[in-house]
Protein backbone atom coordinates (compact mmCIF):
# COMPACT_ATOMS: atom_id res chain seq x y z
CA UNK A 1 0.00 0.00 0.00
CA UNK A 2 1.35 3.12 -1.06
CA UNK A 3 0.91 6.89 0.78
CA UNK A 4 -0.90 6.95 4.21
CA UNK A 5 -3.52 4.47 4.70
CA UNK A 6 -7.82 5.42 4.52
CA UNK A 7 -8.64 5.84 8.02
CA UNK A 8 -11.83 4.92 9.62
CA UNK A 9 -14.15 5.84 12.42
CA UNK A 10 -17.27 5.61 14.75
CA UNK A 11 -17.49 8.45 16.51
CA UNK A 12 -20.13 10.19 18.56
CA UNK A 13 -22.01 10.67 21.95
CA UNK A 14 -21.55 7.87 24.53
CA UNK A 15 -24.05 5.39 24.70
CA UNK A 16 -24.87 5.11 21.03
CA UNK A 17 -23.75 1.72 20.55
CA UNK A 18 -20.27 2.62 18.96
CA UNK A 19 -18.33 0.08 20.22
CA UNK A 20 -21.32 -2.86 19.40
CA UNK A 21 -20.70 -1.75 15.64
CA UNK A 22 -17.46 -1.41 15.39
CA UNK A 23 -17.14 -5.11 16.31
CA UNK A 24 -20.23 -6.23 14.60
CA UNK A 25 -18.11 -4.18 11.64
CA UNK A 26 -14.88 -6.52 12.47
CA UNK A 27 -16.66 -9.08 10.58
CA UNK A 28 -17.16 -7.58 7.51
CA UNK A 29 -13.72 -5.37 7.15
CA UNK A 30 -10.11 -5.98 8.31
CA UNK A 31 -10.04 -3.59 10.93
CA UNK A 32 -8.18 -2.58 14.23
CA UNK A 33 -9.65 -0.05 16.47
CA UNK A 34 -7.70 2.78 17.59
CA UNK A 35 -9.69 3.92 20.95
CA UNK A 36 -10.24 7.69 20.60
CA UNK A 37 -11.14 7.87 24.77
CA UNK A 38 -9.61 10.16 26.95
CA UNK A 39 -10.81 8.38 30.14
CA UNK A 40 -10.40 4.80 28.53
CA UNK A 41 -6.40 5.62 28.42
CA UNK A 42 -6.24 4.91 32.29
CA UNK A 43 -4.81 1.72 33.92
CA UNK A 44 -7.74 0.23 36.30
CA UNK A 45 -10.79 2.28 35.21
CA UNK A 46 -12.88 -0.21 33.00
CA UNK A 47 -16.39 -0.38 34.49
CA UNK A 48 -17.24 2.90 34.81
CA UNK A 49 -15.45 3.81 31.39
CA UNK A 50 -17.22 1.35 29.68
CA UNK A 51 -14.07 -0.23 28.87
CA UNK A 52 -14.23 -2.82 25.69
CA UNK A 53 -14.09 -6.08 27.01
CA UNK A 54 -11.01 -8.70 27.39
CA UNK A 55 -13.66 -10.85 25.20
CA UNK A 56 -13.99 -7.91 22.77
CA UNK A 57 -10.27 -7.43 22.92
CA UNK A 58 -9.51 -11.12 22.09
CA UNK A 59 -11.13 -11.37 18.87
CA UNK A 60 -10.45 -7.34 17.00
CA UNK A 61 -6.80 -5.67 18.69
CA UNK A 62 -7.85 -2.45 20.19
CA UNK A 63 -5.21 0.22 20.68
CA UNK A 64 -4.45 3.39 23.28
CA UNK A 65 -6.18 1.57 26.63
CA UNK A 66 -4.33 1.50 29.63
CA UNK A 67 -1.85 3.52 28.38
CA UNK A 68 -1.34 5.43 32.04
CA UNK A 69 -1.97 5.16 35.62
CA UNK A 70 -4.95 7.61 37.22
CA UNK A 71 -2.13 9.54 38.72
CA UNK A 72 -0.04 10.37 35.58
CA UNK A 73 -0.87 13.38 33.21
CA UNK A 74 -1.59 12.04 30.01
CA UNK A 75 -2.77 14.92 27.58
CA UNK A 76 -3.72 14.97 24.16
CA UNK A 77 -0.61 15.65 22.43
CA UNK A 78 0.47 12.26 23.41
CA UNK A 79 -2.72 10.43 22.82
CA UNK A 80 -2.10 11.66 18.48
CA UNK A 81 1.31 10.90 18.37
CA UNK A 82 1.07 7.40 19.53
CA UNK A 83 -1.94 7.09 17.14
CA UNK A 84 0.06 8.89 14.26
CA UNK A 85 2.61 5.86 15.22
CA UNK A 86 -0.27 2.85 14.96
CA UNK A 87 -1.43 4.11 11.66
CA UNK A 88 0.97 2.74 9.49
CA UNK A 89 1.81 0.23 11.84
CA UNK A 90 -1.67 -1.35 11.32
CA UNK A 91 -1.66 -0.60 7.59
CA UNK A 92 1.40 -2.39 7.48
CA UNK A 93 -0.30 -5.33 8.36
CA UNK A 94 -2.42 -5.08 5.49
CA UNK A 95 -5.48 -3.73 7.83
CA UNK A 96 -7.73 -0.83 8.32
CA UNK A 97 -7.31 1.49 10.87
CA UNK A 98 -10.56 2.39 12.40
CA UNK A 99 -11.18 5.43 15.02
CA UNK A 100 -13.92 4.38 17.47
CA UNK A 101 -14.93 6.72 20.50
CA UNK A 102 -16.14 10.23 21.71
CA UNK A 103 -13.67 12.69 22.57
CA UNK A 104 -13.84 15.22 19.94
CA UNK A 105 -10.57 16.75 20.87
CA UNK A 106 -8.43 13.44 20.32
CA UNK A 107 -10.45 12.74 16.47
CA UNK A 108 -10.02 16.34 15.59
CA UNK A 109 -6.54 17.15 16.73
CA UNK A 110 -5.27 14.16 14.85
CA UNK A 111 -7.38 14.61 11.66
CA UNK A 112 -6.95 18.30 11.49
CA UNK A 113 -3.53 19.13 13.31
CA UNK A 114 -3.07 20.83 16.10
CA UNK A 115 -0.73 23.37 18.48
CA UNK A 116 0.67 21.94 21.26
CA UNK A 117 2.76 23.40 23.87
CA UNK A 118 4.75 21.82 26.89
CA UNK A 119 2.32 22.94 29.42
CA UNK A 120 4.95 22.94 32.34
CA UNK A 121 2.32 22.43 35.46
CA UNK A 122 3.37 24.52 38.66
CA UNK A 123 1.87 23.25 41.76
CA UNK A 124 1.82 27.32 42.72
CA UNK A 125 -0.05 28.47 40.45
CA UNK A 126 -2.68 25.84 40.94
CA UNK A 127 -3.04 25.80 44.64
CA UNK A 128 -3.74 29.72 43.83
CA UNK A 129 -6.44 29.54 41.59
CA UNK A 130 -7.75 27.00 43.56
CA UNK A 131 -7.79 29.23 46.52
CA UNK A 132 -9.43 31.90 44.55
CA UNK A 133 -12.24 29.84 42.99
CA UNK A 134 -13.54 28.69 46.70
CA UNK A 135 -13.16 32.83 48.07
CA UNK A 136 -14.81 33.89 44.56
CA UNK A 137 -16.87 31.49 43.23
CA UNK A 138 -17.22 29.86 39.54
CA UNK A 139 -19.29 32.69 38.01
CA UNK A 140 -16.15 34.48 38.97
CA UNK A 141 -13.42 32.53 38.00
CA UNK A 142 -15.56 32.12 34.45
CA UNK A 143 -16.07 35.85 34.00
CA UNK A 144 -12.39 35.95 34.37
CA UNK A 145 -11.33 33.54 31.59
CA UNK A 146 -13.90 34.94 29.30
CA UNK A 147 -11.81 38.19 29.54
CA UNK A 148 -8.50 37.15 29.15
CA UNK A 149 -9.22 35.07 26.34
CA UNK A 150 -12.93 34.50 24.86
CA UNK A 151 -11.66 31.46 22.24
CA UNK A 152 -10.34 29.88 25.37
CA UNK A 153 -13.81 30.15 27.22
CA UNK A 154 -15.55 29.11 24.55
CA UNK A 155 -13.69 25.63 24.81
CA UNK A 156 -14.03 25.18 28.24
CA UNK A 157 -17.19 23.75 29.98
CA UNK A 158 -18.11 26.84 32.49
CA UNK A 159 -19.91 24.79 34.82
CA UNK A 160 -16.72 22.16 35.55
CA UNK A 161 -14.64 24.38 38.04
CA UNK A 162 -11.62 21.69 37.05
CA UNK A 163 -11.86 22.52 33.63
CA UNK A 164 -12.18 26.27 34.12
CA UNK A 165 -9.26 26.37 36.75
CA UNK A 166 -7.04 24.23 34.01
CA UNK A 167 -7.45 26.87 31.09
CA UNK A 168 -6.19 29.83 33.46
CA UNK A 169 -3.31 27.74 34.44
CA UNK A 170 -2.62 27.16 30.49
CA UNK A 171 -2.45 30.89 30.29
CA UNK A 172 -1.02 31.95 33.29
CA UNK A 173 2.09 29.49 31.88
CA UNK A 174 1.52 31.14 28.06
CA UNK A 175 1.73 27.70 26.71
CA UNK A 176 5.40 27.35 27.78
CA UNK A 177 6.84 29.80 24.74
CA UNK A 178 7.62 27.15 22.17
CA UNK A 179 4.83 25.09 20.20
CA UNK A 180 5.00 22.20 17.64
CA UNK A 181 2.59 21.33 15.75
CA UNK A 182 0.86 18.18 14.15
CA UNK A 183 0.20 18.41 10.25
CA UNK A 184 -3.53 17.08 9.48
CA UNK A 185 -4.11 13.53 8.24
CA UNK A 186 -3.37 13.17 4.65
CA UNK A 187 -5.07 10.30 4.09
CA UNK A 188 -9.10 10.02 3.17
CA UNK A 189 -11.07 9.25 6.00
CA UNK A 190 -14.44 7.66 6.30
CA UNK A 191 -16.54 8.40 9.38
CA UNK A 192 -19.65 7.19 10.93
CA UNK A 193 -21.66 8.97 13.32
CA UNK A 194 -24.75 6.79 15.12
CA UNK A 195 -27.89 9.14 15.28
CA UNK A 196 -30.30 8.48 18.18
CA UNK A 197 -33.45 10.66 18.68
CA UNK A 198 -31.82 12.59 22.40
CA UNK A 199 -34.46 11.02 24.51
CA UNK A 200 -33.16 7.70 23.37
CA UNK A 201 -29.58 8.11 24.11
CA UNK A 202 -30.58 9.68 27.37
CA UNK A 203 -32.61 6.30 28.23
CA UNK A 204 -29.48 4.30 27.32
CA UNK A 205 -27.58 6.70 29.63
CA UNK A 206 -29.82 5.72 32.19
CA UNK A 207 -29.87 2.16 32.02
CA UNK A 208 -26.00 2.27 31.61
CA UNK A 209 -25.65 3.93 35.13
CA UNK A 210 -28.15 1.82 37.12
CA UNK A 211 -26.30 -0.75 35.70
CA UNK A 212 -23.32 0.04 36.56
CA UNK A 213 -23.73 0.32 40.13
CA UNK A 214 -26.15 -2.06 41.07
CA UNK A 215 -23.83 -5.00 39.56
CA UNK A 216 -21.33 -3.86 41.80
CA UNK A 217 -18.89 -3.52 39.68
CA UNK A 218 -18.06 -0.09 39.65
CA UNK A 219 -18.03 0.32 43.72
CA UNK A 220 -15.70 -2.99 43.45
CA UNK A 221 -13.33 -0.49 40.88
CA UNK A 222 -13.47 2.40 42.88
CA UNK A 223 -12.44 0.58 46.18
CA UNK A 224 -10.05 -1.06 44.61
CA UNK A 225 -8.29 2.48 43.17
CA UNK A 226 -8.86 3.99 46.47
CA UNK A 227 -7.02 1.23 48.18
CA UNK A 228 -4.37 1.76 46.01
CA UNK A 229 -3.92 4.86 47.17
CA UNK A 230 -5.23 7.11 44.11
CA UNK A 231 -6.42 10.46 45.70
CA UNK A 232 -10.20 11.49 45.08
CA UNK A 233 -8.38 14.58 43.72
CA UNK A 234 -7.24 13.25 40.95
CA UNK A 235 -8.59 14.23 37.70
CA UNK A 236 -9.40 10.99 36.32
CA UNK A 237 -10.88 10.19 39.45
CA UNK A 238 -13.51 13.29 39.06
CA UNK A 239 -15.41 11.54 35.82
CA UNK A 240 -19.04 10.98 36.26
CA UNK A 241 -19.59 7.35 38.09
CA UNK A 242 -16.11 7.68 40.18
CA UNK A 243 -16.72 10.62 41.85
CA UNK A 244 -20.27 9.82 42.76
CA UNK A 245 -18.95 6.28 43.51
CA UNK A 246 -16.92 7.79 46.25
CA UNK A 247 -19.26 9.49 47.53
CA UNK A 248 -21.60 6.97 47.84
CA UNK A 249 -18.93 4.85 49.36
CA UNK A 250 -17.99 7.88 51.64
CA UNK A 251 -21.44 6.82 53.08
CA UNK A 252 -22.08 10.63 51.52
CA UNK A 253 -24.85 9.70 48.97
CA UNK A 254 -27.21 6.72 48.66
CA UNK A 255 -27.39 4.47 46.23
CA UNK A 256 -30.01 5.91 43.86
CA UNK A 257 -28.63 9.70 44.57
CA UNK A 258 -25.11 8.31 43.28
CA UNK A 259 -27.25 6.75 40.16
CA UNK A 260 -29.23 9.89 39.53
CA UNK A 261 -25.86 12.08 39.84
CA UNK A 262 -23.99 10.10 37.03
CA UNK A 263 -26.51 9.93 34.75
CA UNK A 264 -27.44 13.38 34.83
CA UNK A 265 -23.27 14.07 34.64
CA UNK A 266 -23.45 11.90 31.69
CA UNK A 267 -26.30 13.09 29.77
CA UNK A 268 -24.78 16.68 29.87
CA UNK A 269 -21.14 15.44 29.02
CA UNK A 270 -23.16 13.32 26.12
CA UNK A 271 -25.12 17.28 24.83
CA UNK A 272 -21.71 18.30 24.95
CA UNK A 273 -20.13 15.77 22.37
CA UNK A 274 -23.27 16.32 20.54
CA UNK A 275 -22.78 19.67 19.72
CA UNK A 276 -19.08 19.16 19.14
CA UNK A 277 -19.87 16.27 16.53
CA UNK A 278 -22.79 17.74 14.87
CA UNK A 279 -20.26 20.66 13.64
CA UNK A 280 -17.84 17.90 11.39
CA UNK A 281 -18.91 17.63 7.89
CA UNK A 282 -16.99 14.68 7.33
CA UNK A 283 -19.39 12.88 9.69
CA UNK A 284 -22.03 10.53 7.99
CA UNK A 285 -24.85 10.19 10.49
CA UNK A 286 -27.10 6.63 10.43
CA UNK A 287 -30.12 6.96 11.99
CA UNK A 288 -30.25 4.03 14.38
CA UNK A 289 -33.66 5.15 16.24
CA UNK A 290 -33.87 2.68 19.32
CA UNK A 291 -32.35 -0.55 17.85
CA UNK A 292 -29.12 -1.83 19.03
CA UNK A 293 -25.48 -1.03 17.79
CA UNK A 294 -25.04 -3.96 15.87
CA UNK A 295 -28.49 -4.68 14.45
CA UNK A 296 -27.76 -6.61 11.18
CA UNK A 297 -29.56 -3.52 8.49
CA UNK A 298 -27.26 -0.71 11.11
CA UNK A 299 -24.32 -2.57 9.98
CA UNK A 300 -24.95 -3.21 6.58
CA UNK A 301 -25.60 0.63 6.03
CA UNK A 302 -22.59 1.00 8.08
CA UNK A 303 -20.66 -1.09 5.97
CA UNK A 304 -22.00 0.50 2.74
CA UNK A 305 -21.37 3.77 3.59
CA UNK A 306 -17.94 3.23 4.46
CA UNK A 307 -16.98 1.21 1.38
CA UNK A 308 -18.42 3.85 -0.37
CA UNK A 309 -16.41 6.83 1.20
CA UNK A 310 -13.13 4.98 0.35
CA UNK A 311 -13.73 3.80 -3.04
Amino acid sequence: MTGPSPLLGIVGPTATGKSDLAMALSGRLPIEIIVADSRQVYRGMDCGTAKPSMTARGLVPHHLLDVADPHERFTVAQWVELARELLPEIAGRGRLPMLVGGTGLYIGSLLDGHRYAPEAWSSEVHFRLTGELERSGLDAMATRLRNIDPMAAARTDLRNPRRVIRALERLEAGYGGTTRAADPYPGRVAMIGISRPREVIYGRIDQRARAMFESGGLLDEVRALLDAGFETSLRPMGGHGYREATRHLAGEWSLDQAIDVTARRTRQYAKRQLTWFRHDPRIMWLPAADRPGDDPDLVHDAERLLRAALS
